[in-house]
């Protein structure tokens, strides 16, 4: 069966190093409009962690009381410091759409490549402990839905440990599931993009792993995930003024990276249906 393509949105630069040099970028969520979203997460388990699930006389009040400390203890230790782990890549179901041009392709050099992410996803398992592949959620009332199974699940596994460093692995493991929902909750308001990500949690990042760009504001650290040439399927052309030239030179550009002519091998080309006037 035909594994599903997801597009990947990238600027004239950006494609060029991605077939150039067979690897992706997943870079530090903090320096992404994501981390918003994360900060949001965090904000949500507070809000939705009830004051008193059991009555003062209940046996299990002061475990509970216990329990609800020491979440909000990790959740001020992930506001802190715990983001700095987190690496992300997104891809798209939508590979030709307006939103997506706009927001990621300034100056009418956009393009997206078809990938096979779950291609992606396989060769990053190789090098990293801790990768996943997510489908981002947008629905308020998902996000917390999965929050509070979250909560209700470390809470039996909490009253089950019998000693204190037992209690606190179970904190660390609701640490780590809170990051990844974290990292794939977006607003609502980006539901047409139906993204899905590749999210990399490094505990520990030795120097040939992390890596350094230029930024807007500041240096923007990631990582490099393999993107070999053969996961690539399609290159789509963003709106442009003279897509003749603009199919031209990318098809010659792929024949000189592919070693073969376009016809052969290589990824198809193809030009973006949206009219450059609405561009």
């Amino acid at each position: 069966m035909r594994k599903k393509e997801y597009g990947h949105y990238t600027n004239q630069n950006g494609m060029m190093g991605i077939v150039g040099s067979e690897a992706l970028r997943a870079t530090n969520i903090k320096y992404l409009n994501d981390e918003h979203e994360f900060q949001h997460a965090l904000d949500l388990i507070r809000k939705i962690m009830p004051e008193t699930r059991f009555e003062q006389h209940h046996p299990d009040y002061s475990k509970y009381l216990e329990y609800i400390e020491a979440i909000e203890k990790k959740i001020q230790a992930l506001d802190n410091y715990k983001s700095d782990s987190i690496f992300t890549v997104s891809f798209t179901e939508e590979t030709d759409l307006l939103s997506q041009w706009r927001g990621y392709c300034p100056g009418n050099n956009g393009f997206c490549i078809s990938i096979d992410a779950d291609g992606i996803y396989e060769e990053a398992c190789k090098i990293f402990n801790n990768v996943y592949l997510l489908d981002c959620v947008y629905n308020k009332e998902k996000k917390e839905s999965d929050l509070k199974d979250l909560l209700n699940k470390h809470w039996f596994m909490f009253i089950s440990a019998a000693r204190s460093k037992e209690k606190e692995k179970v904190i660390d493991s609701l640490a780590t599931e809170i990051i990844l929902l974290a990292s794939h909750f977006k607003h609502p308001s980006f539901s047409e993009e139906k993204e899905k990500r590749i999210v990399v949690i490094l505990e520990y990042a030795p120097d040939n792993d992390l890596r350094f760009r230029e930024g807007q504001f500041s240096i923007v650290p990631y990582i490099e995930l393999p993107a070999p040439r053969s996961l690539i399927n399609k290159i789509i052309i963003g709106p442009c003024s003279n897509k003749k030239l603009s199919k031209r030179s990318l098809e010659a550009f792929l024949e000189k990276m592919y070693g073969v002519p376009i016809f052969i091998g290589g990824p198809v080309v193809e030009l973006s249906s949206t009219p450059y006037r609405s561009w």
